[in-house]
């Protein structure tokens, strides 16, 4: 069976596999795994989101690790690119993330990270996936593995993020939203330690309430905060904080696309930008004109931030993301970090005197629209959506196609971390996206219980 989808194992918590006896396993196969890959380490970080299953879900996995012999270094809850961060400066052979991202607090997930902070290979997770199948074996007690606790790490991480500040951001007025997630503490300590006025939301998790009404995935609430407060800008994390939205202050959205784009330019024009910038097959076709207009190559892959970050990687450049707000910093070496993001971009703010909404005037998203279609009869991601089975899908796609007549495109794809069709129209003024994504969706409904 399949594990692990687009970022990690993700699910909701009590049903296979995110249960108490399958967390249990997967430490043990992680660590075992590990064992005979890195013989001579032996220590593993855990960091884990504000779900009230994570605590249940950490102590199943320390314990498997534990079983197979490794030590484990709890990091407490801080944002999944603070582990990639402790991973790349310690003596850790990997690290796992206990989170579900922007998912609802009834679901809960696992991501693995190398000791070099990069996600976790697809051939390291199949290994896993072929261990899972495999009884726990019980090592003899002298083979355990030991537990501790890193008490200062979100003391340490937040000195890091603060030490990659290029200026002060003292005059600024910042509304922030951790979604009652990972950040929480993190993300308004670093803005007032820089000299912002910091106006923190979403920062009182209960177990319960990650996401819920507010984060990036529910930006309304950062918007009516920007407003309500004056604020210069608004910031919305997700509930692991390696995803960002920001907000001007006329209360306008903008999404992981547009800070790519502020991002590049302020490289550009400082010689920091190392080639070009590599977004995904979501990514705005105003985003590739915009760049392109300034002699700033694009490239995409398919969604996932591992998929840009190999692609940066092989080809030496250092700026990459998606339209939802991974942002992937090249510079600093930590994958998808919203904080370190926003930094980079509040310091282009502070040094041109411009605001944010001036700085997005020269991108020109083309209207988009997407559709995401559940399907009711499962419970698990997708792996993959062969059209080949869908033939009244693939007609309508073939109509869709000729109504925007090369002026659009459509994609359709299954969600690596839900199970969710996602439908995307994209097309100038002119063009009926939305109806057209719709008629797409709708026979994506019609089909989908005779192929899942």
């Amino acid at each position: 069976m399949k594990l692990f989808g687009t970022d990690g194992i993700r699910g909701r918590y009590g049903i296979y596999p995110i249960t108490p006896s399958s967390m249990l396993q997967m430490g043990w196969c992680v660590g075992t795994v590990c064992r005979e890959q890195h013989p001579r380490l032996s220590k593993i970080l855990i960091g884990r989101d504000t779900r009230i299953s994570g605590h249940v879900i950490e102590s199943a996995i320390t314990s498997g690790l534990l079983s197979a012999g490794l030590d484990v270094s709890n990091l407490g809850p801080v944002p999944t690119p603070a582990v990639s961060y402790f991973c790349r400066t310690t003596d850790a052979i990997a690290g796992v993330v206990i989170s579900a991202s922007h998912n609802p607090a009834h679901d809960n997930g696992v991501k693995l990270i190398n000791s070099d902070g990069s996600k976790a290979s697809d051939q390291f997770q199949y290994s896993i996936e072929r261990m899972m199948q495999q009884p726990l074996a019980i090592s003899n007690s002298v083979r355990l593995g030991k537990v501790s606790r890193i008490e200062d790490a979100v003391e340490q991480y937040s000195s890091y993020l603060c030490s990659t500040a290029e200026t002060s951001l003292h005059g600024l007025r910042i509304v922030v939203d951790c979604a009652n997630g990972a950040s929480y503490r993190i993300a308004p300590k670093v803005l007032i330690a820089l000299g912002a006025d910091v106006i923190s939301v979403g920062v009182n998790p209960d177990g319960y309430n990650i996401n819920h009404q507010c984060g990036s995935t529910n930006p309304e609430f950062i918007q009516q905060q920007t407003i309500d407060h004056a604020a210069d800008v608004g910031i919305a994390l997700d509930g692991d904080g390696d995803r960002v939205v920001m907000v001007d202050r006329q209360g306008n959205l903008l999404n992981g696309d547009q800070l790519l784009f502020v991002i590049a330019m302020a490289r550009k024009r400082d010689n920091r930008l190392a080639g070009g910038v590599v977004g995904t097959l979501m990514s705005n076709i105003g985003l590739e004109r915009a760049l392109s207009d300034h002699g700033i190559p694009f490239e995409r892959t398919d969604v996932g931030d591992r998929y840009i970050s190999d692609r940066l990687m092989q080809l030496g450049w250092n700026l990459g993301g998606e339209q939802s707000g991974h942002i992937l910093n090249g510079e600093t070496g930590v994958p998808g970090d919203g904080i370190a993001a926003v930094l980079e971009i509040l310091s282009e703010i502070k040094n041109t005197g411009r605001s944010l909404h001036q700085l997005v005037e020269g991108i020109q998203l083309v209207p988009q629209v997407t559709v995401n279609v559940r399907l009711q009869n499962r419970t698990a991601p997708l792996s993959q959506l062969d059209l080949g089975h869908w033939p009244q899908v693939g007609r309508a796609l073939e109509e869709a196609e000729l109504e925007l007549n090369s002026c659009g495109r459509v994609l359709l794809r299954a969600s690596g971390t839900e199970p969710i069709i996602r439908v995307l129209v994209e097309g100038d003024q002119d063009k009926n996206i939305e109806q057209i994504a719709n008629n797409v969706a709708d026979a994506v409904r019609e089909e989908s219980h005779l192929n899942v």
